[in-house]
C-alpha cells in the first residue's frame, strides 16, 4: 500500500498525533493491515522526504494540527511556501468573541476541541472587524483608516482611507456608537493579484470597491434601494437589496457591469416579525439566500432584536427563480458580522448539517452591545442552541465574528 492510500484511508479521522503515529510506521514497519499496535520511535522528522510531507499537509484540516505540524521543524514549516503542496491554509472554523476592555488579546473559540485560544491582535484594537472565509479580517477605525489583518500570524495590508472618497461624504471621526461601514466582504486572499474588497456603507446602503495597493475608492452603482448583503461568487460580486433583487458587480473586466441577476422572490408574511435580514451564501456552487427574521423583545426584556427563525431559498440558475428549501441537505451556514460562507458536513463533521451558525450584527442595527443574539439554529426543528461561549464580554466595537483561520 503506498503513502497516499495509507493516508488517505485515515483522513476522515486524522488529527496531528495520529499523523506521526502513521508516519513512523510507514517508515519503520508495515502496514499490512490495521495498525492497532503504534509505538513511536525516535526518528529525526527534520529527514522526512518534502513528497510525504505534502501528502500529510494536504490532510490537516483544522488550525490546531496546521499549527502543530509546522511547529515540528523548519523544513515542516517550509512546506507550508511550496506550491507544489497545494495546501489551502483556510481551516476549520472559529468564531472570534468580542473584544474585552483595554486588552489585545482576543479570544478564538474552536468548535472542533471545544477550545478557546488566546492570541493577541492589536491591530485590530478598538476596531470595527469583519470576518472571512479566507483568514483575514477587515478592520475600520475611529479616523476611518482601513486594512486587511490576518489574525493569527500578524500581517497587516493598508486600504485606503474611506477619507480618500470624498464623494462618500465620510464623518471627520467616528464614535464606537456611530457605525458608517455595515458590511466588508474579499473577493479572495490578499495572496491573489485579483484580490478585491467591497464595504456597504452608509445609512443607505451603498458599495464602494477598492484592492490593495489602490488609493481610493470606487463608488459601484447601487440606485436599486439599500444593499443587505454581497458575496463574491464565479467572478463577480453579488449583492441583495432590501426589495429582495439580487444585482451582479462585475469586476473582471477594464469596465465594471452592473446586471440585475436575479429578481425577488415570492415571500410570506410571517406574524410577529418585527424586522428580516437577508443574507446571500454559496453552498456546492448553488446560490442561496437566507431570511433571519427577528421581533423585538422590548416588550418582554431588553429592547433588543432576537432572532425568531430562519428561512432559505435556493436560486434556480437557469429559470433565474427561487425555490423554498425544505433540506440544506450537508451545508452549514455562518452568518452575521463576517463575509456569508458555508461549509460541507463531509468536509468538517465538527458542524452540524442543516444548521446555521450565526453571531449578532442586524447591520449595525440599534446602539447596544451586539453580544446577545447568537448562537446555532437547527434548520430542521427550528430550535436555537446558545454557544457556550461569548456571552461575558460584550462591545460595540466588536460583535463576534466567524472566520476560517490561515496561516498564509
Amino acid at each position: 500500500m503506498n503513502t497516499d492510500t495509507v493516508l488517505g484511508y485515515y483522513q476522515s479521522s486524522l488529527c496531528f498525533s495520529t499523523l506521526l503515529l502513521i508516519v513512523e510506521k510507514i517508515i519503520f514497519g508495515s502496514f499490512s493491515e490495521y495498525p492497532n499496535d503504534l509505538h513511536l520511535v525516535m526518528a529525526d522528522w527534520s529527514k522526512l522526504p518534502d513528497d510525504l510531507l505534502k501528502v500529510i499537509a494536504k490532510r490537516l484540516n483544522s488550525a490546531e494540527d496546521y499549527a502543530s505540524f509546522g511547529a515540528v521543524c523548519k523544513s515542516w514549516y517550509s512546506i507550508f511556501g511550496d506550491k507544489e503542496c497545494g495546501c489551502s491554509g483556510f481551516k476549520s472554523p472559529w468564531l472570534m468573541l468580542a473584544e474585552k476592555k483595554d486588552s489585545d488579546i482576543r479570544q478564538f473559540y474552536s468548535p472542533l476541541t471545544g477550545k478557546v485560544y488566546e492570541i493577541p491582535v492589536p491591530k485590530a484594537a478598538g476596531k470595527w472587524s469583519w470576518g472571512s472565509p479566507y483568514g483575514w479580517l477587515v478592520t475600520l477605525s475611529t479616523h476611518f483608516d482601513m486594512s486587511l489583518l490576518n489574525p493569527i500570524t500578524g500581517i497587516h495590508i493598508p486600504l485606503p482611507s474611506l477619507h480618500a472618497c470624498p464623494r462618500m461624504n465620510v464623518p471627520e471621526k467616528s464614535q464606537s456608537n456611530d457605525i458608517f461601514i455595515y458590511k466588508a466582504v474579499l473577493s479572495s486572499s490578499p495572496s491573489s493579484p485579483e484580490c478585491a474588497v467591497v464595504i456597504i456603507y452608509s445609512d443607505y446602503g451603498r458599495l464602494a470597491l477598492t484592492k490593495p495597493g489602490h488609493r481610493t475608492w470606487t463608488l459601484l452603482e447601487s440606485d436599486y434601494g439599500p444593499v443587505e448583503d454581497i458575496i463574491y461568487f464565479d467572478g463577480s460580486f453579488l449583492a441583495v437589496n432590501m426589495s429582495w433583487e439580487v444585482w451582479m458587480y462585475d469586476v473582471s473586466g477594464s469596465e465594471m457591469r452592473t446586471i440585475r441577476f436575479a429578481p425577488a422572490p415570492l415571500v410570506h408574511e410571517i406574524d410577529e416579525i418585527e424586522y428580516e435580514a437577508k443574507y446571500l451564501v454559496e453552498a456546492g456552487g448553488e446560490i442561496y439566500m437566507v431570511i433571519r427574521n427577528l421581533y423585538d423583545t422590548a416588550r418582554r426584556d431588553i429592547p433588543y432584536m432576537r432572532t425568531w427563525t430562519f428561512s432559505v431559498m435556493k436560486l434556480d440558475m437557469s429559470s433565474k427563480r427561487w425555490e423554498d428549501v425544505e433540506d440544506m441537505e450537508h451545508s452549514t451556514f455562518f452568518l452575521g458580522n463576517n463575509h456569508s460562507f458555508s461549509t460541507s458536513a463531509s468536509d468538517y463533521p465538527e458542524f452540524r448539517r442543516n444548521t446555521i451558525y450565526f453571531t449578532d450584527d442586524y447591520c449595525g442595527f440599534l446602539d447596544i452591545p451586539r453580544n446577545f443574539d447568537m448562537g446555532i439554529y437547527n434548520y430542521h426543528d427550528t430550535q436555537i442552541q446558545h454557544y457556550p461561549v461569548g456571552h461575558e464580554a460584550l462591545s460595540v466595537f466588536s460583535a463576534p465574528l466567524w472566520i476560517k483561520p490561515s496561516f498564509s
